[in-house]
């Protein structure tokens, strides 16, 4: 069985063998169609997609192996969303994960090209969350609104005060995240003090020694498709 995540920037895949998900890889979702032609499914029985990509479904849906989740196949979550059909499916299969695995309320802080947390009470609903730039592409964002500053790689910084603008840059996108994050941390504790907060997603790597999380898990959304394959063998 394949596992496959596809966002916004990245996709990710790993096989599981023997019940133990392999080393996963990864490359740039533009490269898609690419990927598709060399036949990545091939010898897989069944292979079972998170997708915020609409245009990479409907390639996606030619394969008849492919079993993408969504907010209506979703299993043992209940949904308490005004507009489910809304909700990316990274986000409610890494919910998923999370509470299949502690079994209490959870919130889940996943970073990539979007910073979300999402929220899951103690009986496994999901009540939604929060969505926020990342870090890429609020980089993205000063170079493209402003007239002198360019592109600008994150990267940690434990200085108070840039020098260049580079460094300002920098310093802001870093500690601001942090505080960002380890502020609606506190929120949600406040008002759920038994809360696990697990952390996910490759933007939160640079960050996870500073922030005020239970777990990090760079393997949630993996763990979570093949979970879903789980449940539904067991009709769940």
């Amino acid at each position: 069985m394949m596992l496959v995540d596809i966002g916004n920037s990245t996709i990710e895949w790993a096989v599981v063998r023997n019940g133990k998900i392999s080393r996963s890889r990864r490359l740039p979702t533009s490269k898609v169609n690419d990927w598709l032609a060399s036949s990545p499914f091939s010898g897989c029985d069944r292979v079972i997609v998170s997708s915020v990509v609409p245009q990479v479904d409907r390639l996606l849906k030619r394969y008849p192996a492919v079993h993408i989740v969504d907010y209506q196949n979703i299993p043992l979550l209940k949904l308490d969303l005004n507009h489910a059909s809304q909700v990316g499916s990274d986000r409610i299969v890494n919910a998923l994960a999370a509470f299949s695995t502690f079994r209490r309320s959870c919130l889940v802080v996943d970073s990539g090209t979007a910073t979300t947390c999402c929220y899951v009470d103690g009986s496994g609903t999901y009540r939604g969350g929060i969505i926020m730039p990342g870090m890429g592409i609020s980089s993205q964002a000063l170079a493209l609104f402003t007239a002198k500053i360019p592109i600008i790689r994150v990267s940690p910084r434990h200085d108070l005060v840039g020098k260049t603008t580079r460094d300002a840059v920098q310093i802001g996108l870093y500690r601001g995240t942090i505080h960002m994050i380890n502020g609606l941390i506190d929120d949600f504790r406040g008002v759920d003090p038994k809360i696990v907060v697990v952390g996910t997603g490759n933007g939160l790597r640079p960050l996870q020694s500073k922030l005020n999380l239970d777990v990090y898990d760079p393997k949630l959304i993996l763990r979570g498709l093949a979970i879903c394959a789980d449940l539904w063998d067991a009709g769940s």
